[in-house]
């Protein structure tokens, strides 16, 4: 494309076959490239995804800078931090040679058990869609396209491709679309991605009302919709509807199924030509017309993104407990570091967001670097899925292909990898036939005798061998899901135990076979194939929960570090409860009762039941998935380097009974989520006076000084049209306490009665992040606009500021409100558009 022909120009010039192939992929990630003449349509690659630019790593193996999860972002309540974060992500999209980053996630955080909740930041609309627009800024600085996702009420997993999310229209504008209204008001993202689900019984990938007259016509969207993978559902109606292209390749529902369309006349060709140029659009936007050629994915160490994920990560941390200043630890301190997680941490979720991270820092390690005097004991195991053995208890592995169904006949390729598992996920490999087998061999030596686990997750048949003799058979799974092997290994794992001796090597082999056809068939033919062999030693569970006890009792301060797996919160499914595993709640009763100085850590991207320990243990810190500087972000916060500001992004209730989703959550056996709840979502159900009590409040977080607000508020208002409304608040935040720290002031608002709808008594409006030090103060100031004073008329499809008082609240938490300021509006107002 010459640097002087417009985009018109270079589609006039494109045949309609050409035109057809650009509004689909050709693989997993890129759209064709036409290269003809003097006609250059270059490809455009994406990548997953929040929590890291992944790339390609399931096929290159190639590592990624993993980041903490959207969660934890939305805990630092930081509107830089997140800007910063686009940035960086940004960065790696370009290491990985991809030109879109599938990213942020913006769907809102209704139950706990939300199985991507970790990938989203908020229950709030504001806090979500004010974060996520900083992302996007932050992202498309650095030429990167941002995505967000997923476009609308994709909030539970469960059935997620053929449910109907049933919502009303003002829940709808106010709640769950309110967070992609507000990333188009405060950034200008160049993709958006349409959801899995159907709203309201239409798939959201179909609809028109969603994708033109809502996100291009309402709100001025001009960039590219793409669909989630394997998230199209028709020919001509999702492109008619605005969907442009169709995610991933090869198409299942364009090429010929269009042109067949095109030449019927039920797509028009401006139609056609519409979704064309946005592609071309984003090739420019991105700069693939001035650099076409795609380099080879990297891996690039980088010390200063390192450091930020550190200090990202330290300053989401919450502290929620803090009984008699246990925390920070002091210098001298001897600690009990205890907990499967202490050495291996959980940093991050499961599925399309999961990053093959480039080191992992574990707690144990952040603690020792720093010159703690530590005493470490294992605890418990934790795991969905079997865990892989202990990278020095197994050498590498020998990964042979056959083009047969007799292992040893015909050798397709082989390679050399770290663990016992293989995915064919992206593409077919050129040299594998849709007949073949697999062995993977290895020699593993345990470190201790006993009858220890393996567990066998294929997606085919498959046998495993040790020193030569067949010691088990796993028949091949009769039903199985496209994304069994990728979400949802623990549900077709299998295992059995065997019995070793320390030290001695055995030689293990698994042979695993292409998934039968009669299998595939129920499925349509597409499947995720791969298998895995998992390997875990014995583990004496009271003998590991007594050492874990004694190490305690012989230290000054015991820190358990608990949590959940990605294989626990993942994409693909909701979470079954919000309890830990029973041992670690085991393991925590044990160590706090030989200690009284005990600190429980959990990481998790979800809030998880605490009512087993909390009353026992003086301290609790939510850590989150802290991505792969874990372990430095958890020692600066427990030595006191970083002073707590991480708040609650979400409240956090006692029991899964007690949030206001649970009757209607997940999606039942007939594909209906229905969204009973209104508006009454998260702390806007808690505040009524009916609601049971959370565990933790919504923007709850403690500090290791302590705040004030000074003074009287000081405001002016103004409300003499919709676009000129406008109140200007400030105020004083002092730092009371002896060390310097972030507060976050939260602004609420209470809205006049609305024409008799059931409000919320407060919904946040506002916030910011404010570093004081010990002793002095900072005046804070708040513009809000016409966001903050208006609900959506469903009656008349508009936005109404109504006329009476408003109550404008100032706090530290959703039930910590310290100021309170009355405004008045004596006149309606309606609007629409952003």
């Amino acid at each position: 494309m010459a640097s002087c022909e417009t985009t018109d120009d270079l589609v006039s010039q494109l045949t309609i076959e050409e035109k057809v192939s650009l509004l689909s992929a050709v693989d997993w990630w890129r759209t064709p490239t036409i290269k003809r003449d003097n006609v250059l349509v270059p490809h455009i690659k994406m990548s997953d995804g929040p929590n890291g630019a992944r790339g390609e790593s399931y096929v290159s193996g190639i590592t990624a800078a993993c980041f903490p999860c959207s969660t934890a972002v939305g805990a630092s309540f930081d509107e830089q931090q997140a800007y910063r974060l686009g940035e960086e992500i940004a960065k790696e999209t370009i290491t990985k040679s991809a030109n879109v980053l599938l990213a942020p996630t913006m769907n809102i955080i209704r139950s706990p058990l939300g199985g991507r909740n970790y990938e989203t930041y908020s229950e709030d609309p504001c806090l979500t869609g004010i974060l996520a627009s900083a992302f996007v800024r932050g992202c498309q600085s650095q030429g990167i396209a941002a995505t967000p996702k997923h476009f609308v009420a994709n909030e539970s997993e469960r059935f997620r491709t053929k449910m109907t999310s049933n919502v009303d229209l003002q829940t709808l504008r106010e709640i769950y679309m309110l967070p992609f209204q507000l990333v188009l008001r405060d950034s200008d993202p160049w993709c958006f991605m349409t959801s899995y689900n159907r709203l309201n019984e239409e798939y959201c990938a179909d609809s028109r009302w969603l994708l033109e007259d809502i996100l291009r016509k309402e709100w001025g969207f001009s960039g590219l919709v793409v669909s989630d993978w394997m998230g199209t559902y028709s020919t001509a109606k999702a492109l008619i509807a605005g969907m442009d292209l169709e995610m991933p390749g090869p198409t299942r529902w364009r090429g010929e199924k269009l042109i067949t369309e095109v030449e019927a006349g039920t797509v028009s060709v401006e139609v056609l030509d519409k979704s064309v140029r946005r592609v071309v659009e984003l090739a420019k936007k991105t700069g693939r017309f001035d650099d076409p050629v795609e380099k080879p994915e990297r891996s690039v160490e980088d010390p200063d993104r390192m450091e930020f994920i550190t200090a990202v990560a330290a300053d989401g941390m919450v502290l929620l407990k803090n009984d008699n200043n246990v925390l920070p630890l002091s210098a001298n301190a001897s600690v009990a570091v205890i907990g499967h997680f202490s050495t291996n941490p959980s940093i991050g979720g499961g599925g399309s967001a999961k990053v093959l991270a480039q080191h992992i820092i574990s707690p144990l390690y952040g603690l020792e670097s720093r010159g703690v005097k530590c005493r470490h004991a294992p605890g418990v195991p934790v795991f969905g899925a079997l865990p892989h053995a202990d990278a020095g208890s197994i050498t590498d592995v020998q990964l042979r292909w056959f083009n047969s169904s007799v292992v040893g006949d015909n050798l397709a390729h082989e390679q050399t990898i770290k663990q016992p598992e293989y995915m064919i996920k992206e593409a077919w490999p050129s040299y594998l036939n849709k007949e073949y087998c697999t062995s993977m061999s290895f020699n593993l030596t345990p470190s201790s005798s006993g009858d220890h686990t393996f567990s066998v997750i294929t997606t085919g048949k498959a046998d495993v061998l040790i020193n030569g003799n067949n010691v088990f058979h796993r028949v091949q799974e009769p039903v199985l899901l496209p994304e069994s092997f990728y979400f949802y290994k623990a549900k077709i794992e299998r295992r059995f135990t065997f019995p070793m001796t320390a030290g001695e090597v055995y030689n293990v082999e698994l042979r695993s076979w292409a998934t039968d056809d009669e299998v595939l068939s129920k499925i349509g033919g597409t499947m995720f194939q791969g298998a895995s062999l998992r390997f875990m030693e014995h583990v004496d569970i009271p003998g590991a929960i007594r050492d874990a006890a004694d190490a305690a009792e012989a230290s000054d301060v015991a820190v358990v570090f608990v949590g959940t797996t990605n294989e626990m919160e993942s994409e693909g499914y909701d979470r079954d409860t919000m309890d830990l595993t029973s041992d670690q709640y085991d393991l925590i009763a044990a160590v706090a009762g030989r200690n009284t100085k005990t600190v429980v850590v959990n990481l998790s991207g979800s809030p998880v039941t605490v009512s087993p320990f909390i009353n026992q243990a003086p301290s609790f810190l939510q850590g989150w998935f802290a991505g792969q500087e874990c372990g430095h972000a958890i020692a600066r916060v427990l030595l006191g380097d970083v002073n707590p500001s991480g708040r609650l992004p979400m409240s956090w209730p006692r029991k899964n009974e007690d949030n206001p989703a649970y009757p209607n959550f997940p999606c039942d056996d007939d594909l209906d989520l229905n969204y009973e709840e209104r508006l009454k979502v998260g702390y806007r159900f808690y505040d009524d006076e009916s609601s049971p009590t959370p565990e933790f409040h919504f923007g709850q977080g403690l500090s290791y000084t302590s705040f004030a607000l000074h003074g009287e508020p000081k405001f002016t208002a103004c409300f003499e049209s919709a676009e000129h409304t406008g109140v200007s608040l400030s105020t004083e935040l002092r730092n009371t306490g002896t060390t310097g720290g972030k507060q976050v002031i939260q602004v609420y608002v209470t809205l006049p009665a609305c024409d008799g709808n059931d409000r919320p008594v407060k919904e946040l409006k506002a916030f910011r992040k404010v570093l004081v030090p010990a002793g002095e103060s900072e005046t804070v100031t708040f513009k809000l606009d016409k966001y903050a004073f208006s609900y959506f008329d469903s009656s008349t499809a508009m936005w109404v500021i109504p006329e009476g008082e408003f109550l404008v609240h100032l706090g530290f938490s959703s039930v910590e409100l310290l100021q309170t300021s009355r405004v008045s509006n004596v006149k309606r107002h309606s609007w629409t558009g952003l």
